[in-house]
């Protein structure tokens, strides 16, 4: 991918950065009044300050600790219905039931049941969060209900495709600088995806000091989603790229602890998850007319580990499961299929 930044773009980043800094500035004050009350008064406050303070107090107060994971599927959910309301309705004050089925009915068209389920119930912690601090009367998060939507047909893993897709990872540089580092990078977080079933922040936050190597075996060690340590073994392959690109790092003076590293970044930080994506569906172009997303890289792995015969709480516990019914899911994208004893050497 291209990771080379233009004058115009960082200026405008900047202006961008100032502008929403003065907004917020004037938007915190207001909150800030609200909050000495022993009871919220939203009366003063735009729509955009309540969506703010329903953020900052009920989503994510300050002893909250959720994953980059659920911060990110929050934020989405959230915009979503932000967006809904000052486009489509006459505002958070004057919401109508009609508006809430209209809601609905994007919502049920646009997405897939999980989806729809999540960002419905988003909607009503929402309206009863309204309801309860005294600005609407009535609890409309009663009205919104969740339609019945068959769960669409999954399509078949190819689990070939899905090696080579990793494999094409390191075709996805553009840029001339730092050339051979950056495809030794993607190479190797397309073969991380590929043979280990991480998740795509847990692979973002994946530094060169989990990597642990013994004689019997050689393994990640890690922090996942809620917290939850994880310890994932290695194929010799994957040790073999992680040192090949560490090195090459020494070599170039690139200075970062993540092996996702970002080259652009002075910070220490690793590359965003969008740019994550970007290789992904960059590489996926190549082979297939499918957008596969870095998810799509822990569906093959927990599939083949399935269809390899690996119990199923063994699976739940090596992927990171909370519950066994979600690992169960998986087991309908299996086939009658000849597969190697173990996924990927």
């Amino acid at each position: 991918m291209n990771e080379e930044v233009t004058t115009e773009e960082i200026t405008n980043e900047v202006v961008i950065r100032e502008e929403a800094a003065l907004a917020f500035a004037d938007s915190r004050e207001k909150l800030l009044a609200v909050l000495e009350n022993d009871h919220f008064n939203m009366e003063a406050l735009s729509d955009l300050e309540i969506f703010e303070l329903f953020w900052a107090t009920e989503l994510f107060p300050i002893y909250s600790q959720k994953s980059p994971h659920t911060k990110r599927a929050y934020k989405q959910d959230l915009d979503y219905i932000l967006r809904f309301f000052v486009t489509k309705t006459q505002g958070v004050k004057q919401l109508t039931i009609l508006s809430l089925h209209e809601y609905l009915k994007d919502v049920h068209d646009q997405y897939a049941p999980r989806t729809v389920k999540r960002r419905n119930a988003m909607l009503r912690r929402f309206l009863r969060f309204l309801h309860v601090n005294d600005y609407h009367e009535r609890d409309l998060s009663l009205q919104v209900k969740d339609q019945m939507k068959p769960e669409p047909l999954r399509r078949e893993i190819d689990f070939d495709e899905m090696e080579a897709i990793a494999l094409a990872f390191r075709h996805t540089v553009k840029q001339k600088k730092h050339r051979e580092l950056l495809q030794l990078r993607n190479e190797t977080m397309g073969y991380l995806l590929l043979t280990t079933g991480m998740r795509a922040s847990e692979l973002l936050a994946l530094q060169f000091s989990h990597i642990h190597e013994t004689p019997s075996i050689n393994y990640i060690e890690f922090k996942g989603k809620r917290e939850k340590w994880r310890r994932i073994p290695l194929s010799q392959k994957s040790i073999h790229l992680i040192h090949r690109l560490k090195k090459l790092m020494q070599i170039e003076e690139v200075i970062n602890p993540h092996i996702c590293f970002n080259i652009r970044s002075t910070l220490d930080t690793p590359i965003s998850y969008e740019a994550l994506r970007l290789i992904s569906q960059v590489a996926s172009t190549q082979y297939t007319l499918q957008n596969n997303s870095p998810h799509w890289f822990r569906r093959s792995f927990i599939t083949k580990l399935l269809a390899n015969g690996m119990p199923l709480y063994e699976v739940m516990n090596l992927s990171g499961h909370e519950s066994i019914s979600t690992t169960n899911t998986y087991l309908q994208q299996i086939r009658n299929t000849n597969l190697n004893e173990l996924p990927y050497k």
